[in-house]
C-alpha cells in the first residue's frame, strides 16, 4: 500500500475473523435499516400525512383497498364497474394487482383504518426493500459493509426518493425498491453461480407492477449485466441471462397487453415524442446533488422551481470526490462495465426529450440515474481516502461546497439563510469525514448521522411537495363510508378541485359533501368521479372531466339533463341511470333552479354549504342490471347481473323487422362480447361510450348474454405459463447438469474476491500521515 493512502490492507485474514474483530457482520445492514426508519419517520412530525399526498391519496391508496377488499373476497379486480372511468384495473395494472409482493402488502394494511398510518407502514416497508436491496448490489462489487450500508441508507430518503416518490408516486417508489434486488441477481448468477430463477422472480416483481419505467429499468439491467459478461469473459452466461429476461417479458404479456389494446379509448392514444421541458432537468442541476436546500428551477406543476430538494442525492458524493481513488474505475472497468451503461443510459433520457411515446417527465429517471453514481462512490470510497495533497484536496472540497451553495440560492434567493446553513452543515460533516475516514467505525457514524441530521433540516424546510395536490382527504375509511352512505346509487359529482374555496380543502368542510381521485369507491358509493391513468375520452368529453375526477366546465349540468337525440327523449342522466347529481355551488349554482323532471333537491344532504345535492324521485327501473335505455318496441322480462361484471337480460319484441338496441349503464370497454340467443352480435359504442347490443331482425323474443375479458387476456394467460414453464427449465435443467457432472468454480475476476481492511481499524488524522514525497506533514 502507498505511504500516504488509507486503502484496504493487503491481508488474506477470513472475513469471519475480520468480522469478529470488527463490525458483527449483520451489524451495519440492521443500523442502515435503522437509519431508513427512523428517517422515513421524520417528516411525520412537521406533516402527519406525508404519505398521504397527491396520487397516493387520490389513486394509490384507494385502488390498494379496492384490490385487498376483491382479492380478500377471492375474485381478482379486472373491472370495477362502479369506478367508471377509473374502474378499469386491468389495463391501468392498477397498483401492482399482478404483482404479489404488493397485494401482501395492501391485504395487510387493508385492516388499518387511518390510511395515513396504513400507506406510512407501507412505504416504509419499500424504502427498507430499497435499502436492503442496495446494499446487496453494493456488496456485489466488493465495497465494504459500512459503506455498503451508507448507500443503502442514502438512496431511499434521497430528495426525489422520499419527498416526490415517497410522498406521491407509491408505484414508482415500489420499482425503485426492486431494481437492485433484479441487478443483484443478474450478477450473482455472473460471478457467484446464483440462479436464474432469482432473476426472473426479481424481474418479475420489477415489471409486474404495471408501471412501463419497469420495463426499461428490467431490460436496462439485463443489458448492462450482459455488457459486463462479454468483457469479462463470461459470455456463456448471457444465455441464460437472455432466457431469463425473456421469462420475464412473457410473463408480463398479461400486464401490459390490455394497455396496449385499450389505450385508444382514452387519453394515452397516440402518445408522440415532444419537447416542453417539463420536468427536465439539467446538466447544471446535477451539480446539486450534495445541497441539502437546493430547489432547482425545472419547469413543473403550479410553480416554477420545484419545492422539494429533487436533485439531492447525499450530502457527502461531490464534497468527497477530491479525496476518493479514481484509478479503481479504470483498473475495474470490466466489472464496472454494466454500471457505467446503465448511468451512461439514463442520463442521456434524463436530459432528452420530455416525453418519448409513453414515456415523459426526464425527472422519474433520476433515482435510477442514482443507482450508478451511488455504486460508482461507493466502489472508490471502499479504497478509504487518499490523503497526499490534502490542503488542494480540502480547497477542492470546499469549492464544490460553495458552488452548489451559490447554484441553490442563484434559484431561490429569497432563502439565502437556508442555502448558507446547509453549506455550513455540509462542511462540518465532510471535515469530521475526512478526519475518522470512510471506512471506519466512527466514519460509518458520521455517514449515518448525518444523514439524520440532513434530513432532518430537509424536511423543517420542506414539509410537503407542494407543487402538485394536497387534497387533505380525511384519514379514517370508516368516516368516509359513514358521511357518503347518503349517496344513492350512482352519484354524479360536477366539481372543479380547483375552484374549492381557500380553507375548505378540510374534512369537516369540502369532504363532507365532495370527493376527488377514486375516494368514492373508499366510500362504496358509485360515481362518475374517478382518477384514470388512461381515461375514457367519450365520456370524459361529455363531463369536462380531468384526471383526477375534475369537473371543469360549467355546462356539464345542462349536458346531463339535455335530451339525447335517437333515444326517445331520454337524457344523460337517464343514460347512465344517474341517482344522485352533486354541484359544486362555484362552478354552477343550481340552488335555485327548477328541478327537472323525476327529480328533486336534496337539501338534508347538503353538509358544508358548499353544494347543491339533486336526487332522482322514482326508484330505478332495471334495479339489478345496468340497462338503461330500452325501444319502445322491445318489452325487458328480467335483468340481471350474473356476476360482477356479466349481465344477462331476457326480452321480448313487438316488431322485429325494424332495428333495435339495448343501451347499458356501462363504458364499452375494449374487451366485451355479447350474444343473442348463442349467436354473437357486435358491441356497440353509444353515446358517451356506453355500451349497445344491437337486436338482430327477425327476432321477436331470447336472452342476451353480455360479457367482458381484458383484451389480450388469452395471450396473457398463454405467456404467463409459457414463462412460468421457462423459469421452471432454468431451475431444473442446472440441476440435472450438476448432478451429472462435478462441479467447477467459475473462473475468478477482479469482483469474486477481495481483501477488506479491518473495520475497526483507525486511520492516521489529517495533519500528521506521511506524504508519498516523505517526510511528516506538520
Amino acid at each position: 500500500m502507498s505511504v500516504g493512502t488509507t486503502g484496504p490492507a493487503d491481508t488474506d485474514e477470513p472475513d469471519s475473523a475480520r468480522g469478529r474483530r470488527g463490525f458483527p457482520r449483520l451489524l451495519p445492514p440492521l443500523l442502515m435499516l435503522l437509519v431508513v426508519g427512523v428517517g422515513a419517520a421524520l417528516p411525520l412530525i412537521r406533516n402527519h400525512i406525508f404519505y398521504l399526498w397527491d396520487d397516493t391519496a387520490a389513486a394509490g391508496l384507494p385502488n390498494w383497498l379496492q384490490m385487498a377488499e376483491s382479492v380478500t373476497k377471492g375474485r381478482i379486480p379486472l373491472l370495477e364497474l362502479e369506478m367508471w372511468r377509473g374502474g378499469n384495473f386491468a389495463a391501468e395494472g392498477v397498483g401492482g394487482m399482478w404483482n404479489p409482493v404488493v397485494v401482501a402488502v395492501a391485504i395487510g394494511t387493508y385492516y388499518i383504518d387511518n390510511m395515513a398510518i396504513a400507506i406510512t407502514f407501507a412505504k416504509t416497508f419499500f424504502m427498507m426493500v430499497m435499502a436492503g436491496g442496495t446494499y446487496l448490489l453494493a456488496r456485489g462489487y466488493a465495497v465494504r459493509p459500512t459503506v455498503a450500508a451508507t448507500l443503502g441508507a442514502a438512496l431511499p430518503l434521497a430528495g426525489y426518493s422520499l419527498f416526490v416518490d415517497g410522498t406521491a408516486w407509491v408505484n414508482a417508489l415500489i420499482l425503485t425498491a426492486f431494481t437492485p434486488w433484479l441487478w443483484w441477481t443478474a450478477r450473482r448468477v455472473l460471478h457467484n453461480g446464483g440462479s436464474l430463477v432469482w432473476v426472473v422472480v426479481a424481474g418479475y416483481l420489477c415489471c409486474s407492477l404495471g408501471n412501463p419505467y419497469g420495463l426499461l429499468s428490467t431490460g436496462f439491467v439485463f443489458l448492462g449485466v450482459m455488457v459486463e459478461a462479454w468483457v469479462s469473459g463470461k459470455r456463456p452466461k448471457i444465455v441464460g441471462l437472455v432466457l431469463s429476461g425473456a421469462a420475464v417479458l412473457m410473463m408480463n404479456v398479461l400486464v401490459y397487453l390490455p394497455l396496449l389494446l385499450t389505450s385508444h379509448v382514452g387519453y394515452r392514444a397516440g402518445s408522440k415524442t415532444y419537447n416542453d421541458e417539463f420536468l427536465a432537468p439539467t446538466l447544471t442541476d446535477f451539480m446539486g446533488m450534495s445541497t441539502p436546500s437546493f430547489q432547482p428551477y425545472i419547469v413543473n406543476f403550479n410553480v416554477p422551481y420545484l419545492t422539494v430538494p429533487v436533485m439531492y442525492l447525499a450530502w457527502f458524493v461531490l464534497p468527497l470526490l477530491p479525496w476518493l481513488r479514481w484509478r479503481v474505475l479504470r483498473e475495474r472497468w470490466r466489472s464496472l462495465s454494466g454500471i457505467y451503461l446503465f448511468g451512461a443510459i439514463y442520463l442521456l433520457l434524463m436530459l432528452g426529450p420530455s416525453q418519448v411515446w409513453m414515456f415523459r417527465w426526464p425527472l422519474r429517471l433520476i433515482d435510477f440515474m442514482w443507482f450508478a453514481v451511488g455504486l460508482l462512490f461507493a466502489v472508490m470510497a471502499t479504497e478509504g481516502l487518499v490523503r497526499t495533497h490534502w490542503r488542494r484536496r480540502a480547497i477542492g472540497s470546499l469549492g464544490i461546497i460553495f458552488v452548489g451553495a451559490y447554484l441553490a440560492w442563484s434559484d431561490v434567493p429569497a432563502q439565502a439563510h437556508r442555502h448558507a446553513l446547509s453549506a455550513l452543515v455540509v462542511v462540518v460533516l465532510v471535515a469530521a469525514l475526512i478526519r475518522f475516514d470512510v471506512i471506519s467505525r466512527l466514519g460509518y457514524g458520521v455517514f449515518a448521522l448525518g444523514t439524520l441530521l440532513v434530513l432532518a433540516l430537509q424536511v423543517t424546510w420542506f414539509p410537503g411537495w407542494y407543487n402538485v395536490n394536497n387534497y387533505q382527504f380525511p384519514n379514517s375509511r370508516a368516516l368516509i363510508e359513514e358521511r357518503f352512505a347518503k349517496y344513492d346509487g350512482l352519484t354524479v359529482q360536477i366539481a372543479d378541485l380547483y375552484k374549492v374555496p381557500p380553507g375548505s380543502l378540510l374534512p369537516d368542510k369540502a369532504y363532507q359533501d365532495m370527493l376527488w381521485g377514486n375516494l368514492y369507491s373508499v366510500a362504496g358509493v358509485e360515481s362518475t368521479t374517478a382518477y384514470s391513468g388512461i381515461g375514457y375520452t367519450k365520456l370524459d368529453e361529455k363531463l369536462c372531466a380531468q384526471y383526477e375526477g375534475s369537473t371543469t366546465c360549467p355546462d356539464a349540468w345542462n349536458r346531463l339533463f339535455r335530451t339525447v337525440p335517437g333515444y326517445d327523449g331520454a337524457t344523460f342522466a337517464d343514460l347512465i341511470n344517474a341517482r344522485t347529481v352533486v354541484v359544486q355551488n362555484a362552478l354552477t349554482n343550481t340552488s335555485n333552479w327548477t328541478a327537472p323532471a323525476g327529480w328533486h333537491r336534496s337539501v338534508e344532504d347538503e353538509d358544508s354549504g358548499l353544494t347543491t345535492v339533486w336526487k332522482r324521485t322514482d326508484p330505478p327501473r332495471f334495479p339489478d342490471g345496468r340497462l338503461s335505455h330500452v325501444p319502445d318496441c322491445v318489452t325487458i322480462d328480467s335483468d340481471a347481473k350474473t356476476d360482477r361484471i356479466d349481465e344477462k337480460v331476457r326480452f321480448t319484441r313487438d316488431n322485429a323487422d325494424g332495428e333495435a338496441k339495448l343501451t347499458f349503464a356501462r363504458l364499452n370497454w375494449p374487451g366485451y362480447t355479447a350474444t343473442v340467443n348463442g349467436t354473437e352480435v357486435p358491441v356497440g359504442t353509444g353515446f358517451a361510450g356506453l355500451v349497445e347490443v344491437p337486436l338482430p331482425k327477425g327476432t321477436t323474443s331470447g336472452e342476451i348474454e353480455l360479457k367482458w375479458t381484458p383484451p389480450g387476456f388469452t395471450a396473457g394467460i398463454a405467456g404467463y405459463i409459457a414463462g412460468g414453464t421457462l423459469t421452471l427449465g432454468l431451475a431444473i435443467v442446472p440441476w440435472l447438469l450438476r448432478r451429472r457432472r462435478p462441479r467447477t468454480a467459475d473462473a475468478p475476476t477482479d469482483i469474486d474476491t477481495s481483501s477488506f481492511a479491518d473495520l475497526d481499524r483507525t486511520p492516521e488524522p489529517v495533519g500528521t500521515t506521511n506524504s508519498a514525497e516523505g517526510g511528516v506533514r506538520p
